[in-house]
């Protein structure tokens, strides 16, 4: 069965985690697709675009080794916070796999540049446990999300999920507070000089890029294979939530801590998925934390023919959904 594969067998993960994904992105290799810019885009971002537009070999690569690197990085995270077991490489795989969801998202995007960014505030943030303030790691959690809102302007909602982050773990100092503040607005103040010294208008800069975030459109669910997917995909999701999250009072305090710092910004993902108009790449928002509970509900459900049904589905409609979307 292929979870027990991820239970058990070193070798084999290796050879799935390096063959699966090039799978997916083969044609992409051979025929890349263009470099995704959308209105979320921000000034960070917008470097890296103009740039990269007339490069689209050279950016599907790059985005191809960014993901790969994401998921082993987010793995040994989940290892490292004993969120995951040390023999396995199943959210890499699952992460990749979310990752890798459509042809036309094989490519750099601001979204996929700011993954970068929140992986490691999420690896600061998850360390404020083993503290009694965690200052240091809070502003560097904050600083990171701010400066990832720099490349995809809606990662400035987890900025919540610091806040809530800091109530789950009963850090109620004002200094921590103060420092989520002061993290978030850092990269700021040094874009607003940048402006300032190159004589630019930073007011209107903000104006252009938040005037249409309001407007909802649900075009995406177009395609037959992109509602299959996204319906799948919460069909999926529920009961791996609902497992990780019934199971937290059989584990130890820091578990339960990391797991509700885990939930907390799954929520707040809803805010920038229900902004953003893409049509391919809105699944990236949930890859991080989607790793965590899928990864654990195959894991660790106790019916292991249906969560290795679940999963294979799931591998399917994703093969549909990459080389047949029409």
């Amino acid at each position: 069965m292929l979870v027990n594969i991820f239970k058990k067998k070193y070798t084999l993960q290796i050879l799935l985690l390096a063959i699966v994904p090039l799978a997916f992105w083969s044609q992409a290799f051979i025929n890349p697709p263009e470099v995704i810019s959308n209105k979320f885009d921000t000034p960070l971002y917008e470097i890296i675009y103009d740039f990269a537009k007339d490069f689209q070999l050279f950016s599907t690569i790059t985005a191809f080794v960014m993901v790969f690197l994401q998921g082993l990085l987010l793995n040994q995270l989940f290892t490292n916070n004993h969120l995951s077991q040390k023999n396995t490489f199943l959210p890499a795989f699952i992460y990749i796999l979310l990752m890798s969801c459509s042809y036309h998202c094989m490519t750099l995007s601001s979204i996929l540049v700011s993954n970068f960014l929140i992986i490691f505030a999420l690896y600061f943030f998850l360390r404020c446990h083993d503290k009694k303030e965690g200052i240091d790691e809070i502003y560097n959690s904050c600083t990171l999300l701010s400066l990832a809102s720099l490349f995809y302007a809606p990662a400035i909602f987890f900025i919540l999920w610091i806040w809530f982050g800091l109530i789950i773990y009963k850090l109620y100092k004002w200094r921590s507070w103060l420092m989520s503040i002061l993290g978030i607005i850092t990269p700021y103040i040094l874009l607003v000089i940048f402006y300032y010294l190159n004589g630019q208008d930073i007011h209107s800069n903000i104006l252009e890029i938040t005037k249409d975030w309001f407007h909802l459109d649900f075009h995406f669910l177009n395609q037959p294979i992109q509602v299959v997917y996204i319906a799948s995909l919460v069909l999926f999701s529920i009961p791996a939530i609902f497992t990780t999250l019934s199971s937290r009072s059989n584990r130890v305090i820091e578990y339960r801590k990391k797991s509700a710092v885990m939930f907390t910004m799954l929520i707040i993902s809803l805010l920038p998925f229900f902004l953003s108009k893409t049509e391919y790449n809105m699944s990236f928002i949930f890859a991080i934390t989607l790793s965590f509970f899928l990864s654990n509900f195959f894991l660790h459900y106790h019916n292991q023919k249906k969560v290795n049904t679940f999963f294979i589905i799931f591998i399917i409609i994703s093969i549909i959904k990459v080389f047949f979307p029409n």
